[in-house]
């Protein structure tokens, strides 16, 4: 066989190997995306019901299933109105570490975090990959990772690749660090104690920390509003000259010279370019108006899933698509 017709032979066989392997990882991600957005629909309704602790739990969970930043966050915020600040400090720290957080949530994010952990004691964990270590009943994590609870002794459950589960007893102090290595199955002394946060103070009460983020107005309107406004000054203005060009016109007939007839026809004249440019702003300024009131927002490429937060009375929604 020639060297062409083998290489066609494996990019044939290439070719089907791809063709064979793609249906069951394509299946597998819309399996996932879709159980990552009947998550975040489900959080969305408990955070409208109030219900912070579910909706906390979904977002979580979403996230786990398509890293989601903004879940994390919405998360955290939720967690802190189920009155969980340790998990919700952990929730800060993963959104954190995830790509895609603006940069006034991540300003948001640093703030809450560094208040939480004043009150908080945090579990630096170490060890291998493919052990899974939580604190009580919070998330499983892969270390590194860094997990929040209160001071005090607290349960640390350590699961090994193979499935089993062993559970440590370690010891939090409030805005200090402890190491935990799973290898080791030990806690070492508080060997850092957790730094100040170098941040502005926070703009609302601690029982809402919720930033409300507005979009900008669309400059679109403005101009709209304004261009209406002229052509109706401009019809206004018309109007008025045609009630000169009457009354010139008039005169005219009853004195018929060279000069009156120029006045009353120039009157004409301007009357004529105010209505023509009267009905074109006007036009122009209410097409924009319906334009902007009509049409539709371009959606977030699919990758940023991209998602809002805002406040109404006493309670959080919890916007967007997944």
């Amino acid at each position: 066989m020639s060297w062409a017709a083998s290489r066609r032979a494996l990019a044939t066989l290439g070719a089907l190997f791809c063709l064979s392997a793609s249906p069951g990882a394509f299946a597998d991600d819309r399996s996932a995306k879709e159980e990552a957005r009947r998550l975040y629909n489900e959080a969305k309704k408990a955070m409208s019901d109030k219900n912070y602790q579910q909706a906390a739990l979904a977002f979580e969970g979403a996230s786990m299933l398509i890293p989601h930043a903004v879940a994390l966050y919405t998360a955290a915020q939720a967690w802190e109105l189920a009155g969980s600040p340790a998990r919700a400090a952990d929730a800060y720290t993963l959104a954190l570490d995830t790509p895609k957080l603006s940069d006034a949530q991540a300003q948001r994010s640093r703030e809450r975090l560094a208040d939480l952990q004043k009150q908080l004691g945090v579990l630096v964990i170490a060890g291998p990959p493919g052990v899974r270590v939580r604190i009580a009943d919070h998330m499983e994590l892969e270390p590194p990772a860094r997990l929040h609870g209160a001071p005090g002794e607290q349960t640390v459950s350590v699961i090994r690749p193979s499935g089993a589960t062993e559970t440590h007893r370690v010891v939090l102090s409030a805005g200090e660090s402890t190491k935990f290595d799973t290898e080791e199955g030990k806690a070492e002394e508080a060997t850092e104690a957790t730094p100040e946060p170098k941040t502005v103070p926070l703009s609302e009460p601690q029982k809402k920390p919720i930033v409300v983020e507005t979009q900008p107005k669309s400059p679109w309107r403005t101009i709209g509003y304004f261009t209406t406004g002229a052509g109706l000054a401009a019809l206004g203005g018309g109007a008025l000259l045609g009630l000169s060009a009457n009354d010139a016109e008039e005169t005219y007939k009853a004195a018929p010279t060279r000069d009156t007839l120029d006045h009353a026809r120039g009157l004409e004249s301007k009357t004529n370019i105010m209505f023509i440019a009267g009905g074109v702003l006007t036009a122009a300024g209410v097409g924009l108006l319906v334009w902007e009131s009509t049409k539709k927002k371009e959606s977030p490429p699919s990758e940023a899933k991209q998602l809002s937060v805002r406040v109404a009375g006493s309670q959080l929604f919890a916007e967007g698509q997944f």
